[in-house]
């Protein structure tokens, strides 16, 4: 089993060797062997009262010499900068569907902490905090780049409601494309084609759709001066006066780019008076006449009409007389859009219209050439629907097709990324369901999706983890609802869910956002970062370590048995005959936890090796926690026989933190540049994390001492090498001790860790 030892120093602690139990002689050899350093290294940090004076960046406490660091700022010694926060895109709930805490980087990024910069995820977060998706490909410049939020409130009223999106998480984080009129798809990739009627559909012989009609919209103005506005589809006209003539509200409407007029009159104005509006109320009706389908209403703007009555005010109202029944369908439904260049191919027998069965200049498809007595296809919409006949001859496509001659496939639908809210505070629900999840582009030929970058999934419904392969082999990649699941507090699971409800607006990416859930030792929003070790501060005074109470009580049987659970981890039984040394060796078995003392008397903390942990009458002792020190979760326990009781009889006051001063390498890369620059700057090799704690792993090998008393998180023989070569080019040792000439080292550091451990603990030692 790997054994790895915490050994404190100095402060109120237990010092070096008072520490080490007898049981092992092998970390006792090795702690003579590195002891020059470790007091070397207390001796320096006790020469400031603060780590490097907190670098004029914090405010240092006396008497323990911690630095309070001031805003902005972090680390032992206050020399690390912090990054901006942001909710984070994915984390672990900290309550019940709670989750999207503020992180640095808002967990999409990595934090520069010599700038206090975030260096985002590429290609698809940005953003001071990384707070925000980037728009894919910049929207390819025929498109606008927008919050859900902003999208929200452009919504054009004559749509419908105008629904909020302010208050979820993602309001002002998900971004997407805003195409221009023309252009369309996540990335506005994609081109429209002309839209018009379905020229066979809508007559009076048409028994299966019935008669079809344009939309109407009748206007009421009551007012005596000023002037109004008219607007479709997001555009508005100019001012026009409020006696203005039919022909002249015609000429103002048709020059909205959203009305379809680039061929023939886009509208009729039929006015019931002469003029727009009048005191009693004058009442005009707008037919469109190119523009098919069932239309948004017109939003009209009657803040500057004026009213002579003093008893009456001046408005304006609009609604819907005749809505509009005739298809709006790509090439008409009678041909197939090419979407890389927005052109229709007519199938046999049609052509471009003038949008009411006749030849024209559309480019819809809407006009057929001659009689037609046969449904589109090579085979009858290609085998893929069912043939409605005449007087249609239109094609009813089986599941999975599309197109006019159902030659097509459809791609899977998702809750949509990027859509207007169906609701108050409510979007990327099941009611907003759209191909490829409006994040991806569907390949027509196979029915497949095309994800935009950092999107997965049949339908791209799933937002990808970070990292290549996913979390960098060093993690877990967890929907929100499974990392609620994985969440602990003190190491102790929460029981927690995420999304449990369906279709709650607040939890609705817990299976769409993934995130990473890193291994021991890793830690970073991709896992790519190694964790330096943890321990208790040296210079702290008067702390204590955490000791549990525990009483143990049989009923003259000796074959009785219990377990403790530590931090998810539940040790092998342990007989009621145990001693203490049977107890301590169960429980350092356990990866949560290196070293515990287990004694009867709590005053003497003597293990009275004849003892036994359970009896009769009752025997009580005590488990202390040498590492992790902290404030630790209580143990439970299961029991078959003896009855238990588990208390906790000192709260645990040391800390349990990283890099004592100046702050840790996370990488061996990191730790040997490091070096090699301090080693150049002051003659003084780079020192880590070493003033915190030695962690010595026996089953590794001696070369990795070194590396963990330098504080790297990763034991690297490389970074051992580098740290050695950084030292010897300089000349200047780091304690007072001969050292080898360059070349004898680089002999050394060149042979096999395995076959010369002792070569590498000469490093220790110097």
């Amino acid at each position: 089993r790997r054994f790895c030892a915490f050994l404190p120093l100095g402060g109120g602690n237990a010092g070096i060797m008072g520490g080490l139990r007898r049981s092992r002689p092998r970390v006792l050899a090795l702690l003579q062997t590195a002891g020059v350093l470790l007091i070397s290294s207390v001796r320096d940090a006790t020469a400031q009262p603060c780590p490097n004076l907190c670098n004029a960046h914090g405010q240092c406490s006396d008497p323990d010499g911690v630095c309070d660091c001031y805003e902005g700022w972090t680390g032992a010694d206050c020399s690390l900068m912090i990054c901006p926060y942001g909710p984070a895109w994915a984390d672990k709930a900290v309550s019940v569907d709670t989750a999207h805490q503020d992180m640095e980087c808002s967990n999409r990024g990595l934090c520069n902490r010599g700038t206090g910069v975030c260096s985002c995820e590429d290609d698809r977060f940005e953003g001071a905090a990384c707070e925000r998706k980037s728009c894919s490909s910049d929207c390819l410049t025929v498109g606008r780049c927008l919050s859900m939020e902003y999208y929200a409130s452009q919504k054009d009223p004559g749509e419908g409601t105008v629904y909020t999106y302010e208050d979820i998480w993602d309001a002002e984080m998900m971004y997407g494309c805003v195409c221009d009129d023309g252009y369309f798809g996540p990335d506005c990739s994609l081109r429209e084609c002309p839209s018009g009627d379905d020229p066979l559909t809508g007559t009076t012989s048409d028994t299966y759709n019935g008669v079809q009609y344009n939309e109407k919209q009748v206007i009421t103005c009551t007012a005596s001066g000023g002037t109004f506005t008219l607007a479709f589809r997001g555009e508005t006209t100019d001012n026009i006066p409020y006696d203005a003539t039919a022909d002249e509200v015609l000429d103002y409407f048709e020059e909205l780019s959203t009305v379809t007029n680039d061929f023939y009159t886009a509208v009729d104005v039929d006015f019931d008076d002469d003029a727009a509006c009048s005191v009693s109320g004058n009442k005009f009706t707008i037919e469109f006449l190119q523009d098919f389908g069932n239309l948004p209403l017109i939003v009209a703007d009657s803040s500057n009409l004026k009213m002579s009555i003093a008893t009456s005010s001046a408005k304006m109202t609009i609604a819907t007389t005749k809505d509009g029944s005739k298809e709006d369908h790509d090439c008409s439904d009678r041909g197939i859009c090419d979407y890389t260049t927005g052109i229709c191919s007519c199938s046999t027998g049609y052509d471009t219209s003038d949008g009411y069965g006749n030849e024209g200049q559309r480019g819809d498809c809407g006009y057929a050439t001659a009689s037609v007595t046969a449904c589109p296809g090579e085979t009858s919409c290609t085998g893929h629907g069912t043939c409605e006949g005449t007087p249609t001859y239109a094609c009813q496509c089986s599941n999975g097709y599309t197109g006019a001659d159902c030659s097509l496939y459809t791609c899977p639908y998702g809750n949509s990324w990027f859509s207007l809210p169906t609701d108050d505070e409510e979007s990327h629900l099941t009611t907003g369901k759209a191909e490829c999840a409006d994040m991806g582009l569907c390949d027509r030929t196979t029915g497949a999706c095309s994800c935009m970058d950092g999107f997965e999934g049949a339908a791209c419904d799933t937002m990808s983890c970070p990292g290549d392969p996913a979390c960098n082999d060093h993690g877990d990649c967890l929907s929100m609802s499974a990392l609620a699941e994985a969440a602990t507090s003190n190491g102790d699971a929460l029981d927690l869910t995420y999304g449990a409800t369906p279709n709650d607006p607040d939890t609705w990416d817990f299976e769409m956002i993934q995130g990473c859930d890193c291994d021991d030792g890793y830690f970073g929003y991709d896992c790519s970062l190694m964790s330096c070790p943890y321990g208790d501060d040296p210079m702290t005074k008067y702390q204590f370590n955490e000791v549990h109470e525990i009483t143990c009580e049989t009923d003259d049987d000796d074959d009785g048995y219990f377990t403790l659970t530590f931090r998810e981890e539940t040790t092998a039984s342990i007989s009621v005959s145990a001693g203490a040394d049977d107890v301590e060796a169960a429980l350092e078995a356990l990866d949560s936890i290196t070293y515990v003392d287990v004694y009867f008397d709590a005053g003497l903390k003597d293990d009275d090796a004849t003892g036994t942990v359970c009896s009769s009458s009752e025997t009580t002792f005590y488990v202390e926690f040498k590492y992790p020190t902290d404030d630790v979760p209580l143990m439970t326990y299961a029991a078959s026989g003896p009855t238990i009781s588990i208390k906790e009889y000192q709260a645990g006051t040391k800390e349990y933190m990283s890099a004592r001063a100046g702050g840790c390498a996370t990488t061996p890369q990191a730790f040997a540049r490091a070096s090699l620059a301090t080693a150049r700057r002051t003659g003084r090799a780079a020192r880590g994390c070493w003033t915190t704690a030695v962690m010595c792993c026996p089953s590794r090998g001696l070369t990795e001492l070194r590396v963990r008393v330098a504080g790297i998180g990763g034991s690297r023989p490389h970074a051992a090498r580098g740290l050695a070569e950084a030292e010897a080019r300089r000349g200047a040792p780091i304690f007072p001790a001969p050292r080898p000439a360059k070349s004898e080292v680089q002999k050394k550091t060149d042979q096999d860790p395995g076959q010369n451990a002792r070569s590498h603990r000469e490093f220790v030692v110097l």
